[in-house]
């Protein structure tokens, strides 16, 4: 079926895409000894950027940058475009169009952000995708380009191939989806590879775009590391790092060891043997011109130049006395280890502050404090700390950022939620966005308290109003229950960053 057809009837979700902001990539730059713009007042692309879910939290986050988006679906960019207008969203649009021939008069831009395009589309498009990186990125502008790779899709392809063949291709894309769903559960009777049966259990509570686009999608050409860098030098273009997370801190040390001591000083053979080593899936490159000035592998020196946030917890309690690993967890679920207590008490500090961010110097001397509040002796020196606050980084248990970021704490007598915010909670097919580019996922419920946070409302009135909706609902409670439900609410909108402290 035709291609384009299929991403208007199984579009992938419009989200924020954490790992594409701009000042997360600047902050990447700089571990590789790259020093990227301003994201604050850059012009920024988005190519293939559906109805805006990534780009206009951005343009609406920095309103001295210019953002523009290009999406080949003109329902997605007409919904995006009606979105800007009912934001009154001055620095950003997104134009319909086709990334293989743009119009004219675009300009250069700072930042450029192709997620989930370069392997989905016919190697003609890849090329100008990457012709067009090459013509439009400023002198030290940079590029997210992500890729799925060979060295984790090796395995998967027979299952691509199967869905492939036993699926009618002249379906619409819903029912081709359906149709996949029922060969899933017969490869899953014939098959006994451990690994294809653990996949084919994922897909089946996948999201059907993801099944779709990946699984049965015509284009879905996963390269080498290699493969990748040498169309980059073809375009007169040279990679600058990994914006993706590298694996858990100990898998990180542990597959390091792998690499043949050969490659000692080869960066870009070594980044080649990770991928073999952990059969690594999928990568965002973060990519620059060629005649821009050279990159180097991360280093630990340059924490000292940027500021980091997290939002971590800890299921037991904390020991700050001794080397005791603990399990710090994200709200995705993903585990990271710590041992060193002044690292354990760095991360107190930098979940207490989310979604702010703290630069180097002060969140150190924040954890040292809070050593000192405990009663606990800080022995271990400044190096220690760093190290251990640089696998946190590589590992993105702590985010690395340029921007600290503003938000208000508390709700306050009248909580205001954003506008963008509040629109994106009252609009239908549009998710929300935290101050860190997260998504927000709300019920119905907390989707109305959203969108009701103008400032004109005490909380007395807006538990009154919650009741009502509840109750309409079906769902009768008590008044103290409700009061409860929306204070805690409320705690999670200051907390992501969704609450101002004036109306706006």
């Amino acid at each position: 079926m035709d291609t384009l057809a299929s991403y208007d009837e199984l579009p992938y979700d419009s989200l924020p895409l954490p790992e594409t902001q701009p000042d997360f990539l600047a902050a990447v730059a700089r571990l590789h000894g790259y020093d990227a713009p301003d994201p604050v007042r850059a012009r920024i692309l988005e190519l293939g950027c559906a109805q805006g879910g990534n780009l206009i939290p951005l343009a609406w986050r920095w309103p001295e940058s210019e953002c523009v988006g290009v999406e080949l679906s003109r329902i997605q960019a007409e919904s995006g475009a009606a979105f800007i207008r009912a934001l009154d969203l001055p620095n950003a649009r997104i134009v319909h169009a086709d990334l293989a021939a743009l119009p004219d008069g675009l300009g250069e831009f700072d930042y450029i952000i192709a997620h989930g395009v370069f392997s989905w589309v016919p190697p003609s498009v890849q090329q100008a995708l990457l012709d067009l990186c090459r013509r439009h990125l400023s002198a030290n502008g940079v590029a997210y380009v992500s890729f799925n790779v060979a060295a984790g899709w090796q395995r998967l392809q027979p299952l691509r191939a199967a869905l492939v063949e036993r699926t009618s291709p002249g379906l619409p894309a819903p029912q081709r989806h359906q149709q996949a769903l029922r060969i899933l559960d017969e490869l899953a009777a014939e098959w006994s590879d451990p690994f294809l049966l653990k996949e084919i259990a994922y897909l089946k509570t996948a999201a059907p775009s993801y099944l779709f686009h990946e699984y049965l999608a015509e284009f879905n050409a996963p390269m080498s590391f290699g493969e990748f860098t040498a169309q980059l030098d073809a375009h007169h273009l040279r990679y600058v790092g990994e914006a993706g997370p590298r694996c858990a801190v100990v898998e990180l040390e542990d597959a390091w060891g792998l690499i043949p001591e050969s490659m000692a000083g080869r960066w870009m053979d070594a980044e080649s043997a990770l991928d073999d080593a952990l059969s690594v899936r999928f990568r965002r490159a973060l990519i620059a011109c060629a005649d821009a000035p050279c990159a180097q592998p991360p280093e630990m020196e340059a924490l000292g130049g940027l500021s980091f946030h997290a939002d971590l917890r800890c299921d037991e309690e904390i020991d700050l006395d001794g080397m005791t690993e603990q399990a710090f967890i994200n709200p995705a679920g993903n585990g990271f280890p710590v041992v060193l207590p002044l690292m354990k008490a760095a991360v107190m500090v930098l979940s207490g502050a989310y979604p702010l961010a703290l630069n180097h110097a002060d969140l150190l001397g924040a954890a040292r404090q809070l050593m000192a509040d405990y009663g606990v002796p800080d022995s271990p020196d400044e190096p220690t700390y760093r190290e251990a606050l640089f696998q946190l980084v590589i590992a993105h248990g702590v985010m690395p950022t340029v921007w600290a970021a503003e938000a208000a704490m508390e709700p306050g007598e009248r909580p205001i939620a954003h506008r963008l915010a509040r629109l994106q909670a009252a609009t239908s097919g549009w998710v929300v966005s935290g101050a860190r580019h997260v998504a927000i996922d709300l019920d119905p419920a907390g989707r109305m308290l959203l969108s009701l946070l103008d400032g004109n409302r005490t909380l007395d009135d807006l538990v009154a109003v919650m009741r009502a909706f509840l109750a309409e609902a079906g769902l009768a409670l008590s008044m103290d229950a409700v009061t409860e439900l929306t204070h805690r609410q409320l705690w999670l909108f200051a907390r992501q960053g969704l609450l101002a402290s004036e109306q706006g």
